[in-house]
């Protein structure tokens, strides 16, 4: 059984979809398409029945549906409706940075927090799709580079034993600069956004993908009103 994203022309790249229960890595500069993949992997979800999560670590919430509303998608109507839910724990991380000016200590918490309420949130309301924006934020005030490491795969391991299928957001421009989270996820799936001549191009690349045969090649990819397309074209 695969999972369709509903991504147009993606899933077809994967063998059907991905796999579930399992964690993947949508990475990218800024303005590449993240959240609105994400947003569409929920929107997908609430169509067949399943409920999914947006977790901002950032962003006001409000913000995101706004700007996804402007696309074709329904995401204000799954939202009301409460099939897609949108919590905000932007709150969360600025009391924990608080906190670091008395403590060092809480260095290690962050993101063992984060879960936690994630977890709660997965398991009373039957969540299947998870969205988290983003994965950099995880690791802000987590000590040394050491300890953030040993921080995000204690994260990851357990997002992994909540069984539901999770999309990691992730701030990347450099292919050949990886983080431990690439390592420890079940797949990377890279939208590019760059200038060609005098055409900015968008793209998106299959870096990783466990249990499914793929291409590492860039194929052609569009923001539309009706979202994130992708087309059998090699760019």
């Amino acid at each position: 059984m695969r999972i369709r994203t509903g991504i147009p022309g993606f899933d077809e790249l994967i063998q059907g979809g991905l796999v579930p229960n399992r964690v993947y890595i949508v990475a990218g500069p800024p303005g590449s398409g993240k959240s609105t993949f994400g947003v569409q992997f929920l929107v997908q979800g609430a169509k067949e029945g399943e409920r999914g999560l947006y977790v901002s670590l950032t962003e006001d919430p409000q913000n995101i549906i706004e700007d996804m509303s402007t696309l074709n998608l329904g995401l204000r109507r799954y939202a009301l409706t409460g099939m897609i839910l949108f919590v905000d724990m932007g709150p969360l991380s600025i009391q924990h940075f608080n906190a670091l000016k008395d403590s060092r200590s809480m260095g290690t918490t962050y993101a063992r927090e984060v879960f936690k309420k994630i977890s709660a949130i997965v398991k009373t309301r039957n969540i299947k799709r998870l969205v988290i924006d983003s994965v950099l934020t995880l690791k802000f005030g987590s000590g040394d580079e050491e300890e953030q490491n040993r921080e995000i795969a204690r994260f990851f391991r357990s997002l992994k034993d909540l069984k539901v299928t999770t999309l990691i957001l992730s701030e990347m421009t450099d292919l050949t600069n990886y983080s431990p989270e690439h390592y420890l996820s079940h797949g990377v799936i890279f939208l590019h956004n760059f200038l060609n001549g005098h055409t900015m191009v968008r793209a998106i690349q299959i870096i990783k993908m466990r249990s499914t045969r793929h291409d590492c090649d860039m194929y052609k990819m569009e923001i539309t009103s009706e979202g994130i397309r992708v087309y059998p074209t090699k760019v």
